[in-house]
């Protein structure tokens, strides 16, 4: 099997991957919306923050505990490769991904680096760039 077609393959896995996680998030999102709007009686008039707060509380609680999401592999080893002193242009090609999403990836990890939370997560549970 030729090294380019193992590339390729692992490429159609994590693509797949990344798509499996935003489908997940996307029927959690659904879900939560739908018990807000559960939870929010309708025979009684909203007071004008009863909605913001509504609003805030599931918000907050899809940010909480973000440290047992999955971080799909692709950006795990983007970031070590960035943390190897690849450019996002070697990266982007050696990963096959664009070069614009490893820009991306690039300017993620730069960000979580400096966040002082992000220290507190277990290294495999870590944010992006940890």
């Amino acid at each position: 099997m030729s090294p380019l077609l193992i590339v390729l393959i692992l490429a159609a896995l994590l693509g797949l991957a990344g798509v499996g996680v935003a489908v997940t998030l996307a029927l959690r999102l659904r879900r939560l919306e739908r018990q807000l709007h559960r939870e929010t009686p309708a025979a009684e008039p909203c007071s004008a923050f009863q909605a913001p707060l509504l609003q805030a509380a599931l918000s907050e609680r899809l940010h909480r505990n973000p440290f047992h999401r999955a971080v799909p592999d692709r950006y795990k080893l983007a970031a070590d490769l960035l943390g190897q002193g690849m450019t996002a242009q070697q990266i982007a090609d050696l990963l096959g991904l664009p070069p614009a999403e490893v820009r991306q990836l690039v300017n993620l990890s730069k960000i979580n680096r400096s966040r002082p939370d992000a220290a507190k997560a277990p290294k495999e549970m870590a944010p992006f760039g940890r």
